[in-house]
């Protein structure tokens, strides 16, 4: 990906008048555009897939006019082992594929945002929490990255994860309590708007755990974990039919019955109680990723 964060399309005909900025890969200024009636019917129309960081590699399935249809490999989906399948217009896209050294280090960007500046140090754009590098050198205050567009650098600082804990769990709560009151975004794995599974799964990512993408194959991995035994930074699952069906919902224990979730569509990351009548029925089981 070329630009900070990509979205993901179902089909080419998803998109709406209103997503042409998404189109360009200005995930920003969309989702700021954006009323809250519209980014509902992201979910209810079944437009969006999931999105994609800057520097995430993809495999190209075929191409299709200005479209092209990819599985992303950096995120794990149980319908197909190369990774979660969209649509995407191919301006987003390197247009030759790119390759890094392999002996060197990878480090990803644990700040909500970040520049990425050229070899002469001017800005480019804006990058997310989330999004990963291959390390070339350290130059001081500077880290000099690979990407796609060529050499580039970071602040050494946008690096460092900004919150402590006793716990990867506790620092996780942390970084989470960053985005209360951030609007629930279908499908987004970035700080201009989460879904559920999105914001589990890039806390995550910053402090180097890989989980799948979405609630239902999250559910399926990690280490179980008994109700008496939860601690922060455990993740919850919720499914339809009191618990039997499809799980429709993750949230991260924060501790006292409590969870930090982004609750469902046309709301926000909030804190809820687990004796809430929306989710004590729906409880599946918690896992835990972090070690």
């Amino acid at each position: 990906m070329i630009v900070p964060v990509a979205t993901l399309w179902t089909s080419k005909d998803a998109p709406r008048k209103i997503d042409k900025l998404a189109l360009k890969g200005d995930t920003k200024a969309w989702v700021e555009k954006l009323s809250t009636p519209e980014t509902v019917d992201l979910c209810d129309s079944k437009r969006l897939e999931t999105q994609a960081f800057f520097n995430d590699e993809v495999i190209v399935s075929h191409i299709d006019g200005s479209w092209a249809k990819v599985y992303l490999t950096s995120q794990q989906d149980d319908a197909d082992p190369r990774g979660y399948i969209g649509w995407l217009p191919t301006d987003l896209l390197s247009k030759t594929a790119v390759s890094y050294p392999a002996t060197t280090a990878r480090i990803g960007v644990a700040v909500p945002f970040t520049m990425l500046y050229d070899e002469n140090k001017a800005p480019i754009f804006e990058v997310t929490m989330g999004t990963r590098f291959t390390e070339l050198a350290v130059e001081n205050d500077w880290i000099k990255v690979a990407t796609p567009l060529g050499e580039s650098y970071l602040k050494r600082e946008s690096i460092v994860v900004p919150v402590t804990g006793e716990t990867n769990g506790d620092k996780m709560v942390a970084m989470a309590r960053q985005f209360l009151g951030l609007r629930y975004l279908w499908a987004g794995i970035s700080p201009y708007g989460f879904d559920c599974s999105g914001l589990m799964y890039t806390l995550h990512r910053v402090l180097g755990f890989d989980i799948p993408r979405d609630a239902d194959d999250q559910r399926n991995s990690g280490q179980p974990v008994a109700p008496e035994a939860l601690q922060p930074g455990d993740m919850l699952f919720f499914a339809y039919e009191h618990g039997q069906g499809f799980v429709h919902h993750v949230g991260m224990y924060i501790g006292n019955g409590k969870m930090i979730q982004s609750r469902t569509p046309g709301k926000q990351v909030d804190i809820a109680q687990l004796t809430e009548m929306r989710y004590a029925p729906e409880y599946v089981t918690a896992r835990r990723y972090w070690r």
